[in-house]
């Protein structure tokens, strides 16, 4: 995930064996084209520390599960404003923390099956947590959600419009300058500025019957798809989430619903970033649909990815659960945090 296009770029030009110049390999060498590749199809991709495009990952998903463990390991809560558009990596650095704040101002998505990765920074821990099959339809769609779709939701936990934000903040510093250090210093002040919003008028709270009957337990994209193929032409629903399912990478679609399904099952967010440490080093490799739309959306600019496979039903189960395979000593290592609090204490 990525809180810019900058930061993704960048990523795309260290796996494309160039710098931020275009030149050179992005960890240091030039070279011809032929040593370039060489490099690259050895390195990117497999978790090797000192190598830019598993680097970022990986101290990426280390500070996602400190700010995810800070109730375990701090009395101070962690209040993010979302005013403004929430997405990937700036998602990752919020919704993790006790308060998430919405405004009238606020876009939340997890856009990454559009550009060939998937939502990750925790969400295939947080997204299949959400009701029915909310997170699953969030994930595969990249949906926009705004603030009365996020208090439906759960994403959000307060609704301030953006006015009263600064007045809120001061409220929360002077409590927490009043109060013992062990006590939750914010929850008064979120809750005096907090206003209530016709949640049952959201988006995804019009469509929920709908969004629950095509994504919720759902073992594979074909099921999805041959649901909103039958309801297509009776459902503007359907016929919208088809095309912008048709339009994302067949190859994202498979390992994100894979992804969440498995991430279901694990106990904790550690282990969801465990395993999404090892999805991201295999979009990484050679060939990877990523790469393509990268250069799609942020280099040539065209819109046009050419994904590969270009159809759902080519890409196989082999191919999905590669993205899942043990990367060995480079997996992803995360501190107890807790323990660490406890040997200062």
């Amino acid at each position: 995930a990525f809180c810019a296009g900058g930061d993704v770029k960048s990523v795309y030009m260290a796996g494309m064996g160039m710098g931020l110049n275009g030149k050179g390999n992005g960890n240091g060498n030039g070279g011809n084209q032929a040593d370039i590749v060489a490099k690259k199809n050895s390195q990117h991709g497999y978790g090797a520390r000192g190598v830019s495009t598993a680097d970022f990952f990986r101290e990426e998903y280390q500070v996602n599960y400190k700010i995810a463990m800070q109730t375990s390991t701090s009395s101070v809560p962690q209040v993010s404003v979302w005013d403004g558009i929430v997405m990937g990596g700036g998602a990752g650095l919020s919704v993790h923390g006790k308060y998430r704040i919405a405004t009238e101002h606020t876009t939340f998505a997890m856009p990454e099956t559009q550009i060939g990765l998937f939502p990750d920074v925790g969400a295939t821990y947080f997204l299949p947590r959400l009701s029915g099959g909310v997170g699953t339809y969030i994930a595969l769609t990249g949906a926009r959600l705004k603030a009365d779709d996020l208090m439906y939701t759960g994403l959000a936990t307060h609704y301030i419009p953006s006015k009263n934000i600064e007045d809120m903040i001061a409220e929360i510093v002077k409590k927490s300058m009043e109060e013992e250090l062990q006590s939750d210093c914010a929850a008064g002040a979120l809750m005096s500025y907090h206003e209530e919003l016709p949640r049952d008028e959201s988006y995804i709270a019009r469509n929920r019957e709908e969004i629950d009957e095509v994504f919720y337990e759902k073992d594979t994209v074909e099921d999805i798809i041959s649901i909103l193929e039958t309801k297509k032409d009776k459902s503007k629903f359907a016929m919208r989430t088809l095309d912008t399912l048709m339009r994302m990478s067949p190859t994202s679609l498979k390992v994100t619903l894979e992804g969440l399904n498995r991430g279901r099952q694990y106990r904790d967010v550690g282990e969801c970033l465990k395993m999404e440490f090892r999805m991201s080093q295999a979009f990484m490799r050679d060939g990877s649909d990523f790469y393509e739309g990268i250069r799609a959306a942020l280099v040539d600019k065209d819109r046009n990815p050419i994904w590969s496979p270009s159809k759902i039903e080519d890409v196989t189960d082999a191919a999905v659960t590669s993205y899942f395979e043990s990367l060995g000593e480079d997996d992803l290592f995360l501190e107890d945090v807790t323990q660490t609090r406890s040997s200062k204490m």
